[in-house]
C-alpha cells in the first residue's frame, strides 16, 4: 500500500499492515452503513495508516469532528476514531445528541488507549448508552519514512515537564513492545535521561509480561539508543539548515504533507490536484480550492535526494536537474536511429514526472529563499551562532535587548533566551532577572506564566556550577568550523557549523567501546546514563524477526547493525538528517530505525510549552 516504507531488514510496512488490519478487523464488525468521525489531531495520522480508497471501497464517508455536523438519515452507524482526550468530549457529546435517530448505532475507538477519564465525561452527559462499541486501536507509532516512526503526539514533552503526565511515557514503552513483538528481541539497550529511563524500565517490565511470546528467533533490530528530549535543547532550538528542515519550520511538514497556496505554481490545476501527487485522508477533508497539497516522501526520488541537503547545495543540484531535462529534451531526432527514438519514448513518461517534480521544488526553494533572505532571518542566525560558540552568555545579550524594545514576536524573543539559556548551563541570577523585568515591562504580566512553564521545562533554569555544553562543546566536537555545507565531511553541516548533540552521542556509541567511553563524558547531562541486555529468559521474539537469521551466522556477522534510535520529546528533520548522514558512511556499517514521539521544529516545540 505504501512502497516507501518498505526496508530490507525492518520493513516498516509490516507495522503499517498490521494497524491496517486492525482497523478494517473493527468495520467488519459493524454491519450496515458507516460514517467515520475523526478529531483533528486524527486526521493525518490516518493517512499514514490507509489510503481513502479503503474507504470509498465500502461506502464509507470520512467526516471531521465538528458541533455542526449533521449525518444524512440513512446512516445506521456513526464511528468515531479519537485522541483520548477530555476536551474533545464536550463536542463528541454535542454531535451524539444532534444525530441521534431510532435504530442508530454510535461506536467510539480511541487511538491509542482507552480513556477512563473520557469514558466518565461521558457517563456524566447521559450518552455513554449510545454508544454500541467502545474500545482502542493500540496504533502506538505511525510509520512516517522506511527509516522513521514517529507516535503523533505533539505535546509529549510539555505533559511530562509541565504538567505531570507521564502516560505518554507508558505509551512509549508500550511502542517498544510492540517493535520487538514484530521485529524481535532488541539485545542492547543504552540510554541517558530521566524520561528515557523511565521508558525502558517499563518497557522491560512489559516485556517479562509477555515472555510467552518469546521464541529463540534473532530479532532484526540489534540495539536500542534511547535519548531524552531534555539531554539537548539547543539542537531543538536551533534553526534547521536543511531543505527538509526549512521546509518545516517556514509552511509546516504534517504527515508527509506539505500545503502551500496554489498561486505559487503555474500549472496548478486543483480539479487536478489529487493527480499530481497522489490523494490520502487529509486532503479529502482538508482540501481547499487555493491550496497545494504536495506529498513529501521518499517515494518520490528527487525529495528523497534534497532533503537532507544543506539547503546551499539545494540550488546546485536543481540547477543540475534542470539542465538534464534540457538537455534530454532538446536532442535531434533527425540523426537518431528508430532504436533510440524507441528508448526515449519508453523515457518520456520518467523525463516528465522529474521534470514536473523538478519544477515544484524550484518553487518551494523560491519561496524559502524569499524567507530566509529577510534581514532578521540573518541577524537571528548570527545570534544563535554566537550563544553556539558561548560567547557573550553570561550576560545580558545587546540583540535579545534590542528585539525586547522594538516589541519583536514574543516566541522569537524567547526562543534566542533558551538558546543562551542552554548555552551556559543556566543563567546567572541576575541576568534572568534583567530578562524577566525587560519582559513583563514590554509584553505584560501575562509573559511570567509563559515563563514558569519554561522554567519547569528546563528551558530557562538558573546557573549551577556544571557548564555541560561548554565543555561537551570542546569534547565532542559539537561546533566545527570549515565543514562545508556541499559535500560535507561531518553532521554539523544540517545546522551550517553545529553538530546535534543527540547525534554526535550517537556517532560516538558506533566505535568500539564507544558507549563506555561516552558514560564519562555525558555525566553532566541531566538526568542518569544506563544501558541493559536483554537475554533470552525474559526476551521478546518476533513473528517477524529477522529472515535474515535464517542465512546463517555469516550473513550476519557480515550485514550492517540495525539501531534503533528513539529521542522521547521530539526530534527535529535536522538529526534525522545527521543520523541519515551518518548511517551513509560505510565505515560505520549501521542502518537506523529512527522513532521519536513527533517531529518538531523550534516553532512547534516552544508553542506547545508557551500555551496555556
Amino acid at each position: 500500500m505504501f512502497p516507501h516504507l518498505k526496508s530490507a531488514r525492518v520493513n516498516l510496512q509490516l507495522l503499517q499492515e498490521a494497524a491496517c488490519r486492525q482497523l478494517v478487523q473493527q468495520l467488519t464488525l459493524i454491519e450496515g452503513s458507516k460514517v467515520i468521525v475523526l478529531d483533528d489531531a486524527m486526521i493525518g495520522p490516518l493517512g499514514l495508516i490507509t489510503k481513502p480508497k479503503l474507504f470509498s471501497d465500502r461506502g464509507i464517508r470520512l467526516l471531521p469532528l465538528k458541533p455542526e455536523i449533521r449525518v444524512p438519515k440513512e446512516i445506521r452507524n456513526i464511528i468515531y476514531i479519537l485522541r483520548p482526550q477530555v476536551s474533545l468530549m464536550e463536542t463528541l457529546v454535542t454531535q451524539v445528541k444532534a444525530n441521534m435517530l431510532n435504530g442508530r448505532q454510535f461506536h467510539l475507538y480511541f487511538v491509542p488507549r482507552l480513556s477512563c477519564l473520557c469514558i466518565k465525561q461521558l457517563e456524566n452527559k447521559d450518552v455513554l448508552t449510545a454508544f454500541g462499541r467502545i474500545d482502542e486501536l493500540p496504533w502506538n507509532f505511525f510509520p512516517l519514512e522506511y527509516d522513521v516512526v514517529s507516535m503523533e503526539m505533539p505535546h509529549s514533552y510539555r505533559e511530562v515537564t509541565i504538567e505531570g503526565d507521564f502516560s505518554c511515557l507508558f505509551q512509549a514503552a508500550t511502542g517498544l513492545v510492540q517493535l520487538q513483538r514484530l521485529y524481535g528481541r532488541i539485545p542492547k539497550i543504552y540510554g541517558k535521561g530521566v524520561q528515557a529511563q523511565l521508558v525502558w524500565e517499563k518497557a522491560k517490565q512489559l516485556a517479562i509480561d509477555e515472555k510467552t511470546l518469546y521464541n529463540a528467533d534473532r530479532g532484526a533490530i540489534d540495539q536500542l539508543i534511547l535519548l531524552d528530549r531534555g539531554i539537548d535543547l539547543m539542537s531543538t532550538l536551533a534553526t534547521q539548515l536543511t531543505y527538509e528542515g526549512l521546509i518545516d519550520e517556514f509552511y509546516g511538514i504534517r504527515q508527509n504533507q506539505l500545503s502551500l497556496p496554489g498561486e505559487h505554481f503555474s500549472s496548478y490545476n486543483a480539479a487536478d490536484m489529487a493527480n499530481d501527487y497522489g490523494t490520502g485522508v487529509q486532503e479529502r477533508l482538508l482540501a481547499t480550492s487555493d491550496r497545494k497539497l504536495i506529498m513529501l516522501h521518499s517515494g518520490e526520488h528527487l525529495y528523497s535526494e534534497l532533503r537532507n541537503r544543506n539547503f546551499n547545495e539545494v540550488r546546485n543540484v536543481l540547477a543540475r536537474k534542470v539542465r538534464e531535462i534540457q538537455l534530454h529534451m532538446s536532442v535531434s531526432r533527425e540523426d537518431q536511429s528508430v532504436q533510440e527514438i524507441k528508448v526515449l519514448v519508453e523515457r518520456l513518461p520518467q523525463l516528465m514526472k522529474l521534470k514536473e517534480a523538478t519544477s515544484v521544488h524550484t518553487t518551494i526553494a523560491e519561496l524559502i529563499d524569499r524567507q530566509i533572505k529577510v534581514d532578521s532571518f540573518g541577524e537571528d542566525l548570527v545570534a544563535e551562532q554566537d550563544y553556539m560558540n558561548c560567547e557573550d552568555i553570561d550576560r545580558p545579550s545587546a540583540y535579545i535587548d534590542d528585539l525586547i524594545a522594538r516589541r519583536t514576536d514574543l516566541r522569537t524573543v524567547l526562543r534566542l533566551i533558551c538558546m543562551q539559556c542552554a548555552a551556559g548551563s543556566g543563567f546567572k541570577e541576575r541576568v534572568l532577572t534583567h530578562y524577566k523585568r525587560e519582559l513583563v515591562h514590554v509584553y505584560g504580566l501575562e509573559v511570567l506564566l509563559t515563563l514558569r512553564h519554561l522554567e519547569k521545562a528546563g528551558l530557562i533554569r538558573l546557573q549551577t556550577e556544571s557548564r555541560a555544553y561548554a565543555v561537551l562543546r570542546k569534547t565532542l566536537r559539537l561546533t566545527l568550523e570549515g565543514n562545508p555545507e556541499i559535500n560535507p565531511t561531518d553532521i554539523s553541516y544540517v545546522h551550517s557549523f553545529y553538530a546535534p548533540l543527540t547525534a554526535r552521542l550517537v556517532e560516538h556509541s558506533l566505535r568500539p567501546l564507544g558507549w563506555q567511553t561516552l558514560k564519562s563524558q555525558i555525566t553532566n547531562l541531566p538526568g542518569p546514563t544506563f544501558e541493559d541486555f536483554q537475554v533470552q529468559l525474559i526476551g521478546i521474539g518476533g513473528r517477524h524477526a529477522a529472515a535474515a537469521g535464517s542465512k546463517g551466522d555469516g550473513y550476519m556477522l557480515h550485514s550492517r547493525r540495525v539501531v534503533l534510535v528513539f529521542i522521547v520529546g521530539g526530534i527535529t528533520f535536522a538529526e534525522i538528517a545527521a543520523l541519515r548522514f551518518l548511517a551513509a558512511q560505510e565505515d560505520n556499517n549501521v542502518e537506523f530505525l529512527i522513532a521519536s514521539t513527533k517531529i518538531i521544529n523550534k516553532h512547534t516545540f516552544l508553542d506547545s510549552l508557551m500555551s496555556s
